[in-house]
């Protein structure tokens, strides 16, 4: 036997470690060219990482794969899933791996991939061909001995895959595919059963408001078998760059820094990337670069209602502090609370002066004569979006007329006018009894079941929107009636306060009806939810919010009971032989002693 040194790197190797573990294969076994145009081993970054351990989960545990991958440029996810997938059909048998770019240039780039992974295997490793394409990768015998397994390339189309199984199919750069994308998914759907060992992967940059995003959103709120996967800019350890002595940050720049804990390396490279690559056009910047999902989608999309105040409402949403079904209506919908109705106290005291050695100076202190004694009851305005024919959901918003801050929200679909007035009067009451201003677009049946049937009187009386002053002119009506003539006052009131205020709306769903809220015509400002979404939630509050800006709604705390029975008898004699001039200083009435 010889004792001659082999060179040979697998000398030694359990080739079968490698057809279970895809871990080991990919950084052990493939090559690609890196960004220099050198040939090395495939080394997994931490973005690949996580997306693998979770494959690696799957397959371990039976579960059928399911992935939706939003990211930065350049991060290396196509390549990563390209590597999965050569894995699944080299060292499987039958596999068949389809991949779908959304353009030619793509489809190419992939196969080219795949062809560098087949010529640098091992030649142990490496099965026959049959085929070798820019259509596809056929791994068998001409006698059909092989490990009958296939990697196919194809664009977007809609009988793209049709009548084939699968077991892993690759969907790249989604975003940007164009066509009829229903039909394009319906016939990719039936190609992938629900076995384990199966996968599913939706990877794309953000391309504004569309199904992509559709997608997303249902993965993100558990509706959908995905599991999302959002990897930014900031995660990615390459994009850095040294920072010159002296090197200066702009105050936007400090904010960002301290917020998602950048370096000042991280800080110079999006910096040139926005002055060199981007032609100083940040927005542009955090379309191919995002930092978080929502501004991912913002920043490729055109709406009404500013990118970056929907990235911060997002950011400031937060959950109902407590929920509570309705008395008046059996139902399992329940009212989501941010703000409980808010009643105040005061205690007026009898003021008297005294001198202050350190000011110099009288000032006034109370006694213990209780003057008076108050309640104020905050003064709210309720919104209601009707769903008319039945496509969006009715929508009740009460807002805070004093902060002008989202109260709570309920929502119900497919009950009828008189059932929901019912609701509306029953939330109006516990909150203060507040003004009811609901849209009558359809019908303005709700106001005669408001005030006929549940003898509810505070209900807004429909305005003049071409006076200056806004005052009821002619027959009264009641309800506020949404036309393109009263919709753009209401929404700009809206957006205003938004934009001043994002914390102010709390509500995520909230957000996520901005984020598909558009401007369809500019010039005759019509104004819309996108194809397949609603608005109802924002129009209820932009309703609640105009109406509670109006001459008909209190915009002072109310004052609900005077009390002062107690000490009545007392605050009568002193009334009575009291001739001291009266004057109010801090707080309620007082008496100058002076």
């Amino acid at each position: 036997m010889s004792n001659k040194k082999t060179n040979n790197p697998l000398s030694g190797i359990d080739y079968k470690d490698t057809l279970f573990n895809p871990r080991w294969f990919i950084e052990n076994m493939l090559k690609i060219v890196d960004k220099a145009g050198h040939l090395i081993p495939f080394k997994l970054n931490d973005e690949q990482l996580q997306m693998l351990d979770h494959i690696e989960f799957c397959l371990n545990n039976d579960v059928p794969i399911r992935m939706i991958v939003l990211k930065a440029r350049q991060i290396g996810s196509t390549t990563f899933f390209s590597a999965i997938g050569f894995w699944f059909a080299v060292m499987n048998l039958n596999t068949k791996y389809g991949i779908v770019a959304h353009r030619l240039d793509s489809a190419s780039s992939i196969f080219e991939k795949c062809k560098i992974f087949y010529n640098n295997l091992p030649k142990a490793l490496r099965p026959s061909t049959i085929q070798m394409s820019s259509e596809g990768i056929t791994f068998d015998k001409k006698d059909g001995s092989g490990i009958n397994s296939k990697i196919s390339f194809a664009t977007v189309n809609e009988g793209v895959f049709r009548g084939q199984t699968l077991s892993y199919l690759h969907l790249t750069e989604c975003a940007f595919w164009e066509g009829n994308v229903q039909a394009i998914e319906n016939s990719l759907g039936p190609t992938i059963s629900l076995h384990p060992r199966t996968m599913i992967v939706r990877e794309s940059t953000a391309n504004g408001y569309n199904f992509f995003k559709d997608d997303w959103d249902r993965a993100i709120k558990g509706q959908s078998d995905y599991t999302n996967f959002f990897f930014g800019w900031q995660d990615h350890a390459e994009y850095t760059m040294k920072p010159p002595l002296g090197f200066k940050m702009t105050e936007k720049e400090e904010l960002l820094k301290k917020e998602f804990d950048l370096t000042d390396g991280q800080i110079l490279w999006r910096r040139y990337q926005i002055d060199n690559v981007y032609s100083g056009n940040p927005t542009w910047f955090k379309q191919e670069n995002p930092m978080t999902p929502q501004e991912a989608f913002v920043a490729s999309g055109t709406g009404v209602f500013d990118p970056e105040t929907i990235v911060a409402g997002m950011k400031h949403s937060k959950k109902p502090i407590r929920k509570f079904a309705p008395r008046s209506y059996p139902t399992f919908e329940k009212v989501m609370v941010w703000e409980e109705p808010k009643t105040e106290h005061e205690k007026i005291y009898q003021q008297k002066s005294v001198w202050d050695d350190d000011l110099q100076d009288y000032k006034y202190v109370d006694t213990e004569l209780l003057l008076e004694e108050r309640e104020y009851q905050t003064p709210y305005t309720l919104g209601l979006d009707t769903s008319g024919m039945g496509a969006d959901k009715n929508q009740i918003v009460v807002i805070n007329n004093i902060t002008k801050a989202l109260a709570c929200r309920f929502e119900i679909k497919n009950l009828s006018e008189r059932f929901l007035a019912k609701i509306a009067v029953e939330i109006a009451i516990m909150y203060n009894d507040a003004k009811i201003a609901p849209e009558v677009n359809y019908s303005h049946a709700i106001c005669d079941y408001i005030m006929e049937d549940e003898k509810y009187t505070n209900i807004y009386i429909t305005e003049s929107m071409t006076r200056k002053d806004r005052t009821v002119t002619g027959g009264i009506e009641y309800g506020f009636k949404t036309t393109t003539l009263t919709k753009a006052p209401i929404i700009s009131a809206l957006r205003t306060l938004v934009t001043e205020v994002p914390s102010i709306i709390p509500d995520e769903d909230f957000w996520y009806e901005a984020e598909y809220y558009i401007m369809e015509d500019t010039a005759r400002n019509v104004m819309n939810a996108t194809q397949g979404h609603h608005d109802d939630i924002i129009m209820a509050t932009a309703i609640a919010l105009y109406v509670s800006n109006s001459f008909q709604s209190n915009t002072q705390k109310i004052i609900v009971r005077k009390k002062d029975e107690d000490q009545s008898f007392l605050v009568d004699m002193f009334n009575k032989h009291s001739k001291r001039k009266k004057t109010k200083i801090r707080k309620g009435v007082y008496n100058n002693h002076a």
